[in-house]
């Protein structure tokens, strides 16, 4: 009875992680630099997301624990499809008029423990002058994938910060 009730309350917490708001583009907190630091990961995990809306451009920022920085590729496509680590197309939810794939390396959405990171949900809806939207899309065995729902845009820009560690993508009006 014991496993039944510490699995539907694990279950539980998962659910409330995923359907809670993503916070807007704002410094971390103390806080929460320490509380990220409580997970044990070997190689680095996802927090979460932020988006802002900035006069030239809008961002997301993926936040990241003190363990690592992924590697970050990225690409621009039309076509909202992507393919999943089982072989199946997936769509990315929001529609946009091109979409921006980024493919990270080196990192997941949980600790070595099996405890869930990342706190924004899956599908992030926004609506910001180029940025539509955010999807994580998949986490397989080190690789994560998120998909960018784009509106009118003139360029993009991706770089990571240190001190919390983050994940930039600045998406020019």
């Amino acid at each position: 009875m014991r496993r039944i009730s510490a699995a539907v309350s694990c279950a539980a917490a998962a659910l409330a992680l995923l359907v809670t708001g993503a916070p807007g583009a704002q410094a971390v907190s103390a806080t929460e630099t320490t509380a990220a630091s409580a997970f044990v990961c070997s190689s680095s995990c996802l927090l979460g997301v932020r988006t802002g809306s900035h006069p030239d451009f809008d961002r997301l920022v993926i936040d990241v624990t003190e363990d690592g920085m992924p590697t970050v590729n990225h690409s621009v496509t039309a076509d909202n499809s992507y393919g999943t680590p089982s072989g199946q197309d997936g769509h990315i939810e929001i529609p946009g008029k091109m979409y921006l794939h980024l493919n990270l390396f080196g990192t997941h959405t949980y600790d070595d423990n099996g405890a869930l990171t990342y706190s924004s949900p899956r599908v992030v809806p926004v609506s910001l002058p180029s940025l539509k939207g955010v999807q994580l899309l998949t986490d397989y065995e080190g690789y994560v994938d998120f998909g960018l729902s784009l509106g009118d845009y003139s360029r993009y820009q991706v770089f990571t910060l240190k001190s919390p560690n983050r994940i930039v993508v600045d998406v020019y009006h």
